[in-house]
């Protein structure tokens, strides 16, 4: 399998070929005639970084060879304008990992801000529609969405981090710590940490009896062990420094995190006088797999989750895959569709596989054509 942070040669990062691989020396001859074959389907070879390839004409509909995402920690980046992969550096449009779909900007690490829509066309569509679909069967509708079905700009939206002080948690009937969810937090001390909510447990009034919290506190460039510091509210809110791991009575910088235990509320806040902020941590790696605390693109000042148009679970009937519908526990594309507006550009994309030309799981391919 090839490795996620290699990329193409540059004898392989040729631009839009159609229907079969063509040899390297054929592709200038048809580089030069594909602005006028719009509404067909193309197929762009992978291109990586410094890779050049004609930016499509208007309403051509081009589909890019697999896109090596299959790492479960590191985003690869795509470029409309170049139809491939390109540095994280450089100017890209949309974020890729495995499944995962995040568009650029400041929350995502990039530069500038990409709006987007999810047209959620697909979201009711039965399993075995799903399974009936193909790149042949769905290109008139996708061809067919042109400058006029584009909707107002007011409903665009793009990735965010936004506050949700409950994100620690996972809300029911009781409560339970949300494990699976950690973040990187920049600390008052100016040093940085991941921590999550490990477990929280109640009395028989239902009142917050306990909650565990574990971190790792960052030294240089790597991250400690794992600490855990058991809290017993006593219902009252309690300050956690998580550079010495311990509750502190609060007074100025000296603490990171404050937990309110109120059943109304069970919130944390951090201290944002003393520039505390936040980012949450990906689904890979997990807790203990990170490695760093203090490289995320920004710490903001509450607990945060990372909101976006375009969903990220498999699970949404508006993401680009559903799960196992045939039992083998595969992924299949659900064709919706996603605009992304790149200041006053438009595009169209869906994802049309999750897998690469000999199978292996991680390998989306783009679909995609400038529509304004």
């Amino acid at each position: 399998m090839q490795n996620p942070t290699t990329f193409p040669t540059r004898q392989a990062q040729a631009g839009v070929v159609r229907n079969r691989r063509l040899p390297a020396y054929s592709l200038t001859v048809l580089l030069g005639s594909a602005a006028l074959l719009t509404a067909c389907e193309g197929e762009s070879n992978p291109t990586g970084p410094g890779a050049v390839v004609r930016e499509p004409a208007l309403n051509e509909v081009v589909t890019s060879q697999p896109l090596n995402a299959s790492s479960n920690d590191t985003l690869v980046y795509f470029s409309f304008t170049t139809g491939g992969l390109v540095l994280p550096s450089a100017d890209w449009d949309v974020a890729l990992r495995r499944y995962e779909v995040r568009l650029a900007s400041p929350a995502t690490g990039a530069s500038k801000t990409v709006l987007g829509f999810t047209l959620a066309n697909n979201q009711n569509a039965t399993a075995a529609e799903v399974l009936g679909y193909t790149r042949a069967n769905t290109l008139a509708a996708f061809d067919g969405l042109r400058d006029a079905q584009i909707p107002a700009d007011s409903v665009f939206t793009t990735d965010r981090l936004a506050q949700n002080p409950q994100a620690h948690i996972v809300l029911g009937s009781v409560p339970v710590a949300n494990a699976a969810q950690f973040w990187k937090i920049r600390l008052a001390s100016g040093q940085f940490a991941i921590f999550r909510n490990a477990v929280i447990g109640f009395n028989r009034t239902r009142a917050t009896d306990s909650i565990v919290l574990e971190s790792r506190l960052q030294a240089g460039n790597t991250l400690g062990a794992v600490q855990r510091l058991a809290v017993a509210p006593a219902g009252a809110t309690r300050a956690i420094s998580f550079a010495t791991n311990s509750v502190v009575t609060p007074n100025g910088c000296n603490w990171d995190i404050q937990f309110n235990p109120d059943p109304t509320q069970l919130a944390i806040t951090v201290n944002s006088a003393c520039n505390v902020g936040t980012n949450p941590g990906s689904a890979s790696p997990t807790f203990a797999g990170v490695s760093s605390a203090s490289d995320a693109p920004q710490y903001v000042p509450f607990l945060s989750q990372l909101l976006g148009p375009i969903p990220n679970s498999i699970l949404d009937t508006k993401a680009p895959f559903r799960y196992d519908l045939t039992g083998q526990q595969r992924l299949h594309p659900a064709f919706n569709t996603y605009f992304a507006k790149v200041g006053t550009r438009v595009w169209k994309f869906q994802l049309v596989d999750y897998y690469s030309n000999t199978g292996v799981a991680g390998y989306p391919t783009v679909r995609y054509a400038r529509i304004r």
